[in-house]
């Protein structure tokens, strides 16, 4: 019995455009009659179309499937399938530690707005991270450009960070670092390590707080004037560099303006 496109595309849940690709691929060959215009399929293109469905699911391209459905030879679909486990064991990995990640900025998210110009204590992140500014310069080194674009390319997972000098914090001074950073969570899942180009900062005891930023005014570790008054009001001592992460990036009329969550170690 022949079947009409229209129908085979109800039954199937493809569009008739996708069963005339599906025939470009040379995947099916609707019959056509004498004198007609229509296409027709037999049983055996629906059930072809099922299989190709199945192997388009798996992550096999058209060009594949033809090659499986048309092939005089016989393929190695075992291999093929071992090939194609692995393509989505790498896919299910990435996307177990994209919903980390996702849950990660979520947080930052909902709590800024709780968190601004509040302190409160605990560990922070282990933090990897490059250099690729001098408070407002970039570096244009070769090295340093190669390393940031094999970091930049693995967003979400990086983010803008900014290293304040332990000295500069104590004296309200001006000088700070601008890098990527990248959770140390996902260090194993994207091979990062510590090496002469990549510091590690471990997880340390800290003051964190959230501070609004924008592009009218120039930040600096004397913004964070109010997080030393209430590190010395506790009784406490910055013990190292402060960092932040940096988030919430848009625009309102002609000014940038973003977010920092900040770290600053205290002695234990």
């Amino acid at each position: 019995m022949l079947y009409k496109i229209g129908d085979v595309a109800q039954l199937l849940g493809i569009s008739t455009e996708g069963l005339r690709y599906y025939e470009e691929c040379g995947i099916v060959t609707p019959k056509k009659r004498e004198g007609s215009s229509f296409r027709y399929y037999d049983a055996w293109d629906i059930h072809i179309l099922v299989s190709a469905r199945s192997f388009r699911s798996l992550g096999f391209s058209l060009k594949e499937i033809s090659d499986i459905i048309n092939s005089k030879e016989s393929m190695d679909i075992p291999a093929m399938l071992d090939a194609k486990e692995k393509e989505l064991e790498e896919t299910i990995l990435l996307n177990q530690n994209l919903l980390k990640r996702n849950a990660q900025i979520r947080t930052m998210f909902r709590e800024y707005h709780s968190m601004e110009y509040q302190y409160r204590i605990e560990n922070s992140p282990g933090i990897y991270w490059i250099t690729t500014q001098d408070e407002y310069s970039l570096i244009t080194s070769p090295a340093v450009c190669s390393l940031a674009h094999q970091w930049i390319i693995k967003a979400p997972f990086v983010f803008t960070c900014i290293l304040l000098p332990k000295e500069e914090l104590e004296k309200g001074g001006d000088k700070f670092s601008v890098g990527f950073g990248i959770d140390e969570k996902f260090a194993d899942y994207l091979k990062i390590e510590q090496n002469d180009a990549v510091s590690y900062f471990p997880p340390r005891r800290c003051v964190v707080t959230t501070i609004p930023s924008s592009s009218d005014i120039i930040f600096s570790p004397a913004h964070l004037s109010g997080a030393m008054a209430y590190i010395h009001s506790q009784g406490l001592k910055l013990a190292d560099d402060a960092f932040s992460m940096v988030f919430n990036f848009h625009k309102e009329g002609p000014t940038f303006k973003d977010v920092h969550c900040v770290w600053l170690p205290i002695a234990d």
